[in-house]
């Protein structure tokens, strides 16, 4: 006569923990910690906007011929834009 095969369900089941005591060890973690905030972004937002690709590549190249970074590039662009619509910042 063969052997009796194995029988994996009745395998798993010698291992794995009822379903009450996995409710309580989701109960019982911690809380996920708040990432920590960077320093450098205190205090602002983020403006952005999806554009044409072409748009990405001139600023790119304007940032690199002026050296100033594109931050500055675009804070220096919205000042422009407020001044010429009368808006104050």
């Amino acid at each position: 006569m063969a052997a009796k095969r194995a029988n994996l369900a009745n395998a798993l089941d010698d291992v794995t923990p009822p379903p009450a005591a996995l409710a309580r060890a989701v109960t019982q973690s911690e809380p996920p910690a708040k990432a920590a905030s960077i320093p450098s972004r205190e205090g602002t937002a983020l403006v952005g906007a999806h554009l044409p690709t072409h748009y990405a590549k001139a600023m790119k190249r304007l940032a690199v011929d002026v050296e100033k970074s594109q931050r500055d590039l675009f804070e220096e662009a919205l000042q422009m834009l407020f001044v010429r619509y009368g808006v104050k910042v």
